[in-house]
């Protein structure tokens, strides 16, 4: 009888840290925003997360594949100026805010890096 209690708990643990290690639980948002990249080949989409008065509010930045829209990226940011700006400065990338110094989390490279690409993958549990 031990043994199988001491089963399912540790399966129980298991299953709980491959859920918040594994899965996607950054919501949709509201207030969401698009813009297609000037080739066409992406679709850029910014939501507000948590509105902070006077501060950085807490944003979303997604990519997603311009034909297919699979997600390829997904970036959560803290910004008091958002925007959807594609830039080929230093390289191409999709912008999400503007003046906020060199956080990485408010600018997705295209194409997104492999880590970007198989963190969009993750299933999402609502």
């Amino acid at each position: 009888m031990k043994a199988r209690f001491a089963f399912a708990v540790s399966t129980a643990l298991a299953l709980g840290i491959v859920y918040f290690v594994i899965a996607d639980r950054t919501p949709d948002g509201t207030e969401c925003q698009r813009s297609r990249s000037p080739d066409g080949r992406y679709l850029a989409e910014r939501c507000l997360l948590e509105w902070v008065p006077g501060g950085n509010s807490k944003y979303v930045g997604r990519l997603f594949d311009g034909n297919s829209g699979r997600r390829l990226a997904q970036h959560v940011f803290d910004s008091s100026t958002p925007t959807i700006l594609w830039s080929d400065y230093q390289g191409e990338t999709v912008l999400f805010s503007v003046g906020d110094g060199g956080d990485d989390a408010t600018y997705i490279s295209i194409p997104p890096s492999g880590w970007d690409r198989l963190l969009a993958v993750r299933p999402r549990f609502k």
